[in-house]
């Protein structure tokens, strides 16, 4: 989830983040370089993801379930049920997000690793932990070129990531999170769910207009059959993915899926 070439903030966008608290170590897979931020984080998305201001304006949860519509604890609750998370084992996390999912995760997960891209997205992470008194793995790195050993997680969960991504980036994304997991694990992703025009939002062109406007790659993403995706991506791997529970929420507009690794 993220993005501009955002001259003010350049000094923190450079800056590897630092163990500044109980709530963060420094991941076994860091590397010494700071990552780059992807271009089409940087340019669609610094406004809701790197801005400091934007970054305090939205981690407040009345913000975040307005902007679902009201569903943000719905699709967070069954996430958190498909995870299983008390059995969930070496999790990660695929980016940060705004709310409560991380200290929620962090609370029943004792090997939590959380990625992202952007330094500001690792260090709000690490003052709501650190507010619980939980620990993880904070590690910044791209979630297209991930620094594990392949079969290295027992669970990975993406929550609203893919739709923000480009094509090609949601792919490499995806197949990274394949590669990572190990045979038996769980993938649980939580997104938009496809546009097959049976939600009032999908039919609705001002609605659309406003939704694809905000999200540049989402029109993309409602059209694509993640199934199908994820075959191709672990295919290339030699694995095989299969989805073994889907819940819709919120008239199908939202859904959370959970796959198994072989």
């Amino acid at each position: 989830m993220k993005r501009l070439d955002a001259t003010p903030l350049g000094g923190l966008l450079r800056a590897e983040i630092a163990d500044t608290g109980p709530a963060f170590t420094a991941g076994p897979a860091k590397s010494a370089n700071a990552t780059e931020l992807p271009a089409y984080l940087a340019r669609h998305y610094a406004w809701a993801y790197i801005w400091p201001f934007s970054v305090w304006f939205f981690d407040h949860q009345p913000i975040i379930n307005a902007i679902l519509f009201g569903n943000y604890r719905r699709i967070m609750r069954n996430t958190l049920r498909l995870m299983d998370v008390e059995e969930a084992g070496r999790t990660l996390q695929v980016a940060a997000v705004y709310g409560e999912l991380t200290p929620t995760l962090a609370e029943a997960i004792d090997d939590l690793h959380l990625i992202d891209a952007a330094p500001i997205q690792l260090e709000e992470a690490r003052r709501k932990l650190a507010v619980i008194g939980k620990r993880a793995c904070l590690t910044r790195m791209q979630a297209e070129s991930l620094r594990y050993e392949s079969h290295s997680f027992d669970s990975v969960l993406i929550f609203l990531l893919l739709h923000e991504m480009p094509p090609a980036a949601r792919r490499a994304a995806l197949r990274e999170a394949i590669r990572v997991l190990r045979p038996g694990g769980k993938l649980v992703i939580a997104e938009y769910g496809e546009c097959r025009k049976r939600h009032f939002f999908h039919r609705f062109a001002p609605m659309r207009w406003v939704l694809t406007h905000a999200e540049p790659f989402l029109d993309g993403f409602w059209k694509e059959s993640l199934d199908d995706v994820l075959d191709d991506c672990a295919a290339g791997l030699g694995r095989i993915v299969k989805r073994d529970e889907q819940v819709d929420i919120f008239g199908g507009f939202y859904r959370v899926m959970r796959y198994r690794a072989a």
